[in-house]
């Protein structure tokens, strides 16, 4: 949620008026990237926890929720999923996930599409694939959902 605050004073010989407006506007389609951004990063450090990033980066792979993840693809969902969280910090970043979630539909579709040769380069199946079209689909939607927007101004005036 973004907050703006304005603040406007008129001083005269006999009063002062004060105008304050608060506009906030907020985008339901961060709570959605951001829920994404938080999956990718938590999926993202157990991948890179399990496997280790001391060795080779395709073996061994390891299962989170059905999914064959290797160090690789613990990379790259922490990166992508801090980028989702950077475009779920206000509404204005909302081309960033976007963006984000297009590589990751891209992404997805290569490795779901893969041949088992590059499937066991990357050390993922093609489930892990599908699972990165989803979501990236969902934090495009998200990116595209309109903000809310809520203005309110309060005027005063003391003699002085």
């Amino acid at each position: 949620m973004a907050l703006y605050h304005q603040r406007d004073e008129v001083d005269t010989p006999y009063e002062r008026t004060t105008a304050v407006a608060r506009t906030r506007h907020f985008s339901p389609g961060q709570l959605l990237t951001g829920a994404v951004g938080a999956i990718l990063v938590i999926f993202g450090v157990i991948a890179l926890v399990r496997t280790g990033v001391d060795g080779s980066l395709n073996t061994p792979p390891t299962d989170i929720l059905g999914l064959a993840h290797s160090a690789y693809v613990g990379f790259a969902e922490l990166a992508l999923g801090l980028l989702l969280l950077l475009g779920s910090a206000n509404p204005a970043y909302r081309g960033v996930a976007g963006a984000v979630g297009a590589l990751m539909v891209i992404g997805g579709i290569i490795v779901a599409a893969g041949t088992t040769k590059m499937l066991l380069q990357i050390g993922t199946e093609r489930a892990t694939g599908w699972f990165f079209v989803v979501m990236g689909a969902i934090a495009i939607l998200g990116s595209m959902l309109p903000s809310l927007y809520s203005r309110e101004r309060a005027v005063t005036t003391d003699r002085v």
